[in-house]
């Protein structure tokens, strides 16, 4: 079957314990897949996909989402389930699937779900950049590096930070050995179980990505 993802710009407002506000931009990504019908050759309706994802924008929009702890898991958990109860019921009317969901905040880190995580698994994603310094002192390489975190349920670790400290000492001249050591970081586990499940490597001097 096909797939087919759709996205949207939508605002998230997150009130703190102290009762400050903080404002998030994601750009929310679905995917949706559906048989395609042998007499028509059609599949998946994208504009009323479309009306889906807008409604869901005006829902998520008018509410003011409550952090109960200084981690953000909870509260994307919530804000995830949400989005995902809501675009699978519309789905099911018209006999489409969602079959990934992701929320990617515009400062650059993201949470999602795919199939066939349970309904209540995540997956944290957060970004770092690393300067390698070639043979000519004139010369350097730009690298992003993408730690992708399956987060178990209630699990409320700061994986932001943990990835700062893994990658604190990270010394690397070049792409092979930049991946060697962060393979090995690979399977890291917090108390919770939550792991580290994914590396991934974007060289942004040459556009291209390699994971580890």
């Amino acid at each position: 079957m096909l797939q087919f993802v759709r996205e949207i710009p939508l605002r998230i407002v997150i009130q703190e314990a102290s009762s400050e506000r903080r404002g998030f931009l994601f750009y929310v990504s679905a995917g949706f897949t559906k048989e395609i019908n042998p007499l028509t050759g059609m599949s998946a309706n994208l504009p009323l996909i479309d009306r889906w994802l807008a409604g869901l924008k005006a829902d998520l929009e008018r509410k003011c989402f409550v952090l109960s702890s200084e981690s953000l898991n909870q509260v994307c958990a919530e804000i995830l389930a949400s989005a995902r109860l809501n675009l699978s019921q519309q789905a099911q009317s018209d006999g489409t699937q969602l079959v990934s969901l992701e929320f990617r905040e515009h400062r650059g880190w993201a949470f999602s779900w795919c199939v066939p995580q349970g309904v209540e698994e995540m997956t944290l994603k957060h970004f770092y950049y690393h300067e390698a310094f070639l043979a000519d002192p004139a010369k350097f390489e730009l690298f992003k590096i993408e730690l992708q975190w399956r987060r178990l349920v209630g699990c409320d670790f700061e994986f932001a930070s943990l990835g700062d400290v893994l990658l604190k000492e990270l010394r690397a001249s070049n792409l092979e050995e930049l991946c060697r050591k962060l393979s090995q970081l690979k399977g890291h586990k917090v108390e919770s179980g939550s792991l580290l499940d994914a590396v991934t490597v974007h060289n942004l001097s040459q556009n291209f990505k390699v994971t580890v």
